[in-house]
């Protein structure tokens, strides 16, 4: 269960004077506070979304959102906003740079294990951990168990499974029985056609 929900914070205070409260009637000033309203996720702040003003009245102490005030305090308030610009604090985005960061770190990952990937079909190593697509739709594993000149021999898993993630529940020594000799050109092939999607080597 994803636990989320909003949250407000004081992000920005001011005043306007010279203006008539609309309960007291009195000329006074009045106090606005402004508050940044945004998303949590596990309570930790992920997004703002929208900026609310609560203004009170100075003398009688009645507050006012501002859809309750007359136009002519709402006109002093935008200016005051504009002067002000009140901004949301960078902790507002919090959530949101961690999805991004994580997101770039992904991204960064992937590309190196690639470029790691190319090296390791080129070059094969004995111990070398092919994880490849079954002509049935499943997955399984070959280790590469001898690298000659022009060929590798692999020890193929005699055990598939229908999740890519399943590879490492049949990732056992006794699994691997069968031997099959392939050219290295094969195994080149069978990379770039994505029927081997994953070399790990340690």
């Amino acid at each position: 269960m994803i636990f989320y929900g909003t949250n407000a914070k004081n992000i920005k205070n001011g005043k306007v004077i010279n203006v008539q409260c609309p309960n007291c009637e009195q000329n006074t000033s009045m106090t606005y506070s402004v508050f940044g309203k945004y998303v949590h996720v596990y309570w930790v702040p992920f997004i703002p979304y929208k900026k609310i003003s609560i203004t009170e009245c100075d003398s009688c102490k009645k507050t006012f959102e501002s859809g309750e005030l007359p136009q002519n305090i709402v006109q002093k308030l935008k200016q005051n906003f504009e002067r002000d610009n009140p901004k949301y604090p960078v902790w507002m985005y919090s959530g949101a740079s961690i999805l991004v960061g994580i997101i770039i770190f992904t991204i960064f990952m992937n590309m190196k294990m690639k470029d790691d990937e190319a090296i390791y079909i080129k070059e094969p190593k004995i111990g070398d951990l092919y994880h490849y697509k079954t002509e049935s739709g499943n997955y399984s594993l070959m280790k590469v168990q001898e690298v000659t000149k022009d060929s590798i021999l692999l020890l193929v898993n005699e055990m598939e499974t229908n999740l890519m993630s399943g590879v490492n529940e049949i990732n056992l020594k006794k699994h691997f029985k069968e031997i099959y000799s392939f050219s290295r050109n094969e195994i080149q092939d069978l990379y770039n056609e994505q029927k081997i999607y994953e070399i790990n080597r340690d």
